[in-house]
């Protein structure tokens, strides 16, 4: 069966009266144990006046005692409840007055009043019994009263009511209360519930994140990763977006020459030369788009990547070496790597087309000699790029980040743009920190990939060399 969503207003005002109805539970049972306590004492009160109002009538005549019952020494007993009323005055066995079947168990010391549980008649009963020395008489007199026990169960009851009545009420009035302050209370979220509503019912969607100013603290996490999210999903749109138009306009090329070059063939009867030559033109533009469309795919990837998983720096590099001698038989990579396991954080197939892309451009515009170095030193892991080719130009530097940036050095050659610009994607989305610089005391580009402590695995020495000494 499926469950209904939670209620955010109702946990609130349940969370609220539960805490008020255990506490209102709790006073009415201290009030239930106070109340019959109350209850006690008045009633044996009571009966301990009623007990003593007899004593004073005991007199003695010719060594037997005497009493007269005044009808006001049982009236302390009356109540609404008309409870029934039994007393006996006994001198030894002999009953001087009063009910024969009421006794003590065993008499009390003399002057000591004394209370006790009992039943007559079939019928419970209090009972408040004393022993008294009468001048005159040789045995102790002893005084039983007792009283049945309606009336002290209508007063604690009375007591009970009273007392249950006030936590009932407190907590019906409380949750009458709580309702409308639970309501005033989630008016904020409430606000920020059609801002954001209003923000996703364009037909262009808004990224703007949420305005944390007037967020409750409470919520104020949830709203934080909610801009989080709404950051990375522009991130991704953004890129997305850029493929498009990016795609149509550096494929538009290519494609013309392999169309033209296929209707010139399909049209025309010329030399085998000259349809060779078509041919050969329209395999180059293929290759072009190839090589576009591989890298545009992966500079999208790089784009929308997350700074999560891990990688074995040795079996990034022996992929690399693999795929340079695939794709550029005549280039010469050297590597040198420390014998230890090297584990830096992000994506194994990301780093490798990094790395791939950095050897590419080496290859293309270095001379065809690579040199790729991670030096077993410094507390990052550091892996060094360098070629002997002629450079770039300083004023190209601060451009390679750009998207089909080419300079003047790289015009004219194979090559979309966009090697460098997948390059510094990826790099931002694992941190790793990038530096480009030509060499100072030779000729050639030197690239220098960092990555922070907060995305290694392992222990480094000290030191860094410097790129102007490589």
């Amino acid at each position: 069966m499926r469950r209904s969503p939670p209620s955010l207003v109702l946990r609130l005002l349940v969370a609220q009266i539960i805490p008020l109805a255990l506490l209102a539970a709790a006073l009415a049972a201290g009030g239930a144990i106070v109340a019959h306590r109350i209850v006690e004492r008045t009633s044996d009160r009571l009966l301990a006046g009623s007990v003593s109002a007899i004593v004073e009538q005991i007199g003695a005549e010719n060594g037997q005692a005497t009493v007269s019952i005044p009808p006001w020494s049982l009236g302390l007993l009356d109540g609404p409840e008309r409870d029934a009323v039994f007393y006996s005055v006994r001198q030894g066995d002999r009953l001087v007055t009063g009910y024969s079947d009421l006794q003590a168990a065993a008499p009390p010391p003399p002057n000591e009043m004394r209370f006790r549980d009992g039943r007559i008649r079939e019928m419970p009963i209090r009972i408040a019994e004393t022993t008294v020395d009468v001048p005159g008489v040789a045995d102790p007199i002893v005084v039983v009263v007792a009283q049945t026990l309606d009336s002290r169960r209508a007063g604690v009851l009375e007591l009970l009511s009273g007392l249950i009545a006030l936590p009932v009420l407190l907590v019906g009035g409380a949750a009458l209360l709580i309702w409308p302050a639970v309501l005033w209370s989630l008016r904020p979220l409430d606000r920020l519930v059609r801002r954001l509503t209003d923000q996703s019912a364009g037909r262009r969607a808004d990224y703007a994140p949420a305005d944390l100013s007037r967020v409750p603290v409470e919520i104020a996490p949830v709203v934080r990763a909610y801009n989080g999210l709404l950051a990375s999903l522009e991130r991704s749109a953004s890129a997305l977006e850029r493929f498009a138009p990016d795609a149509s306009h550096q494929l538009r090329t290519p494609l013309s020459v392999i169309t033209a070059n296929l209707a010139l063939l399909a049209g025309r009867s010329g030399s085998r030369d000259e349809s060779a030559a078509l041919i050969q033109d329209s395999r180059d533009a293929s290759a072009r788009l190839n090589l576009m469309l591989k890298q545009l795919l992966a500079l999208a990837r790089a784009e929308t990547a997350a700074a999560s998983g891990q990688a074995d720096l040795q079996e990034v590099v022996d992929q690399v070496v693999l795929d340079t001698a695939r794709n550029h038989r005549h280039a010469r990579l050297h590597r040198r790597l420390p014998a230890s396991a090297l584990t830096v954080r992000g994506d194994p197939v990301l780093l490798v087309e990094l790395l791939n892309n950095l050897v590419s451009n080496a290859v293309n515009y270095g001379g065809g000699e690579v040199f790729l170095w991670a030096p077993p030193v410094g507390t990052d892991i550091t892996v060094l790029v360098w070629d002997r080719g002629p450079g770039i130009a300083e004023a190209d530097l601060a451009h390679l980040a750009e998207r089909f940036y080419r300079g003047d050095q790289a015009r004219g050659a194979d090559g979309a743009g966009l090697g460098l610009a997948i390059v510094h994607a990826i790099s931002d989305a694992f941190g790793i920190a990038i530096e480009v610089q030509n060499r100072r005391r030779r000729k050639g580009l030197v690239v220098r990939l960092r990555f922070s402590p907060a995305h290694i695995r392992g222990t480094q020495a000290t030191g860094s060399p410097p790129l102007a000494q490589i």
